[in-house]
């Protein structure tokens, strides 16, 4: 319901505003697109490419306003059909793909520094416990439902465990 009631308001604000609503529809196509194939969680990628973009719409969006003598349809099909406009808006909008893409790639390896070294830590912490408490704390053997292992587990012999094969014979 609200969703309809939104693209209610948005079509009867676009009829309303229709010379504004062409450039905004044109010149924000790359957000639009951006929006259809963007996947992720927080739509970072719609976000930066929509910030972007309407950054280089909003020159020519007050350019339109305040230059132009009307607000007709034929100024804002003028003016979407500019080529240095579209090329401003679409370039910026680039921009927008281009930062995405950059801190992306840089928050990915920050990420995966920080595990490795998270995952470095976790190792010495295991060594120190096997090392403690002995090799039935290192996870390499399988456990039943209860958490007792399943095969019994070799104790290591030690040179003051070891005893002769045959006390009777000496």
């Amino acid at each position: 319901m609200r969703l309809k009631l939104s693209i209610l308001i948005i079509l009867v604000l676009g009829l309303i505003f229709l010379p504004t609503a062409i450039i905004i529809v044109f010149g924000m196509i790359p957000t639009i697109v951006a929006f259809s194939t963007d996947r992720s969680v927080g739509r970072s990628k719609t976000i930066c490419v929509g910030a972007m973009n309407f950054a280089g719409c909003f020159p020519f969006l007050l350019e339109f306003h305040t230059q132009f003598g009307q607000q007709t349809v034929d100024n804002a099909f003028r003016l979407v059909g500019d080529f240095e406009t579209l090329i401003v808006i679409y370039v910026l909008a680039a921009g927008g793909y281009a930062i995405d893409r950059a801190v992306t790639g840089i928050a990915s390896s920050l990420i995966i520094q920080r595990s490795e070294s998270r995952l470095k830590k976790l190792e010495k912490e295991k060594n120190k416990l096997i090392s403690k408490w002995g090799e039935k704390v290192s996870g390499k053997y399988k456990l039943d439902d209860y958490g007792f292992p399943i095969n019994p587990i070799p104790t290591p012999v030690t040179q003051d465990q070891e005893e002769p094969a045959d006390k009777n014979t000496q």
